[in-house]
């Protein structure tokens, strides 16, 4: 005698319930209304009727709990597989190759993994994540380095991790590239740093560069520095170079010659002024000035110092600083200033 049951549910598979749990009489059935009646036949091999001992028409084919099942009622499939749909006693095939469930012919209720629309009859995107979409839209999850309502456009190659926003695409950039969606490069000439290393770095909005390569300026980097500067390095944003070759030219450009009495021809870069001072008897910011002929001295001494006043005084019949004041011609005075020239 098996045990007593409360209810149906109760009893383990192959079991039927009339108040005990008994075995079913016939061997391939799963489940059971009594013991001589099959609900549902084992699938391997797959049968069918109420003893379980005809073979099943694969159309009507399901599962049940995991397990291939032939589902029938009076020998009819009351249950048909995917692709198939219920017509009286029998189950015909959809029309459409993507539908996986339909209520008749031509209306699909489900489509297959990978297809969408009223037929499913279009596929969905290959950005799709697990080849599956919304059956109305197309719409679904994105892939990694996939975007859009059908994440049919993929993220730029300049996107961060080759990841972006679903919506729009924008993303942020490597190193080298810019623009919402990072899209674009930046200058070959923009640099990482000061230094001018050859990577590209730029501001990943407008593309300006932070710094640029040896040789080049502007916002862009788009110009290149005076072959005159030294080393062909200029102020990024002027142009203006940052030395001149040997010291011995100024100007934005270089583009100046340093005075000849500044002492071996060297000046600052930047206004020309001498830089280790004046030839004898010279004065002024680029030594523009000889010293007054009337300071007392020969051509061979410092007779004036850098704001040209006299050192040694004045010759006869001159005075002040400079010794510019006053003059009086005489033999000796002219014969003076003959021998300092």
């Amino acid at each position: 005698m098996e045990r007593m049951c409360l209810n149906k549910q109760s009893c383990p598979s192959f079991l039927f319930d009339d108040t005990q749990c008994q075995r079913c009489w016939y061997p391939y059935c799963l489940t059971c209304s009594k013991a001589t009646y099959c609900e549902i036949c084992v699938s391997e091999p797959i049968f069918s009727s109420v003893y379980c001992d005809k073979n099943c028409d694969y159309i009507c084919r399901d599962y049940y709990n995991g397990i291939e099942v032939c589902r029938f009622s009076n020998d009819t499939c009351y249950m048909c597989k995917d692709g198939y749909y219920q017509n009286k006693t029998i189950c015909l095939r959809c029309t459409y190759a993507g539908c996986q469930s339909c209520s008749d012919a031509t209306r699909c209720e489900t489509c297959k993994t990978g297809y969408w629309g009223e037929q499913c009859n279009s596929t969905c995107s290959s950005g799709c994540l697990n080849n599956t979409c919304n059956m109305t839209d197309g719409s679904c999850e994105c892939k990694k380095g996939n975007w859009g309502e059908q994440c049919n456009s993929t993220c730029s190659s300049g996107c961060e991790n080759n990841t972006c926003h679903k919506a729009d695409g924008s993303c942020v950039c490597k190193e080298g590239y810019f623009g919402k969606q990072c899209q674009q490069e930046c200058a070959y000439t923009c640099a990482s740093s000061s230094l001018g290393t050859n990577q590209t770095q730029c501001n990943p909005i407008t593309g300006e560069c932070t710094h640029c390569q040896t040789g080049y300026f502007g916002r862009f980097c788009d110009s290149t520095c005076n072959l005159n500067c030294s080393g062909r390095e200029c102020e990024q944003m002027t142009g203006k170079c940052l030395a001149c070759p040997l010291n011995q030219t100024y100007g934005g450009a270089c583009e100046n010659q340093c005075s000849k009495s500044c002492d071996q021809n060297k000046c600052y870069a930047e206004d020309g002024n001498c830089s280790l001072g004046c030839f004898l008897n010279h004065y002024g910011p680029r030594c523009e000035f000889s010293c007054s002929t009337n300071c007392k001295g020969t051509k061979n001494w410092v007779v004036c110092d850098a704001k040209g006043a006299c050192l040694g005084g004045c010759d006869d019949g001159y005075s002040g600083d400079n010794c510019l004041t006053g003059g009086k011609l005489t033999l000796t005075s002219i014969i003076a200033n003959l021998m300092k020239s």
